[in-house]
């Protein structure tokens, strides 16, 4: 989610426009959309991305969700070649972020700061984020 919460501020940012359909909320842990749960669920019944769980060091259980399809096979010709270079520079430049450094970045945002919003706070929570802030 936070990935492409920073993928969409980048968008808008080079060509104002954002790349999902996405409504980004302030929530718990960061921006969200319930919407990605069902694209999910749906990649997983097309058997593209396969759902598996781990447990942290913490002992808390996380999922992980893998593309069991190679990546050229999967057809990316809905996106224009400038917005598949946006989501491969975003991605390049947080690949080893790990979700606390991702946590982090999202709350130095300008829509997440225009609600007030700091880590361990709850201003803003529930609150549209206005990704053109």
């Amino acid at each position: 989610m936070k990935i492409s919460y920073i993928i969409d501020l980048v968008a808008i940012k080079k060509n104002q426009n954002k790349l999902t359909d996405f409504e980004y909320i302030r929530y718990n842990y960061g921006p969200f959309d319930k919407k990605i749960y069902e694209y999910l669920k749906n990649l997983i019944k097309q058997e593209i991305v396969s759902e598996d769980s781990e447990l942290a060091e913490t002992g808390d259980e996380f999922i992980i969700y893998n593309l069991k399809k190679k990546k050229g096979d999967i057809s990316l010709n809905k996106l224009s070649d400038e917005e598949v270079e946006t989501i491969n520079e975003v991605l390049r430049s947080v690949k080893a972020y790990g979700a606390k450094a991702l946590t982090e970045l999202t709350y130095q945002t300008k829509p997440m700061k225009k609600l007030g919003a700091k880590i361990g706070n709850k201003k803003g929570l529930n609150e549209r984020l206005d990704l053109n802030a």
